[in-house]
């Protein structure tokens, strides 16, 4: 239990770092507020080897601590919307074994924009979704082939 707790505290804090890093990344994509989404990698990788529960509270840890230090309460709905959306598509997939890592580190690129859309309507009423959707494609890529390199090299077992 020790271990588990331990893995657990250390995955919500290499996350919430990578939320940070990448604020530094000077990529700038044309849409407001896109971002590879590095942090979702842990996310992705907890789901994978500690299941939904412990993927869900550490994504819950990491988008209510990053956004309560570096961002504000849009932010946090913004986040939250994205990350609970695009967690339960890959969870749906994963159950199903039907699809690679890498597809559902896709589909959970696109379902974490469109959480982030529905918010932009709320408040908003526009629409970058095609433009999100695209985007979603190569940061979901890029994420996905980042963690199956990383899962290949982990232990199936960390608990």
């Amino acid at each position: 239990m020790t271990k588990r707790i331990t893995y657990l505290s250390l995955l919500i804090a290499i996350a919430i770092i990578l939320g940070y890093l990448e604020t530094f990344i000077p990529i700038n994509f044309g849409i407001p507020g896109a971002k590879l989404g590095l942090a979702n990698l842990i996310g992705l990788i907890a789901l994978y080897r500690f299941g939904f529960r412990d993927a869900l509270i550490i994504t819950l840890l990491r988008v209510f601590i990053i956004a309560s230090v570096f961002t504000n309460y849009y932010m946090f709905l913004y986040s939250l919307s994205g990350a609970l959306l695009s967690l339960v598509i890959m969870v749906l997939l994963k159950k199903t074994k039907l699809f690679s890592t890498l597809i559902i580190s896709i589909s959970g690129a696109i379902f974490h924009n469109l959480g982030q859309i529905l918010v932009a309507l709320i408040f908003y009423g526009f629409n970058y979704l095609p433009y999100l959707i695209i985007l979603s494609l190569i940061t979901g890529s890029v994420i996905g082939i980042l963690g199956q390199i990383i899962l290949a090299k982990l232990p199936k077992q960390l608990s």
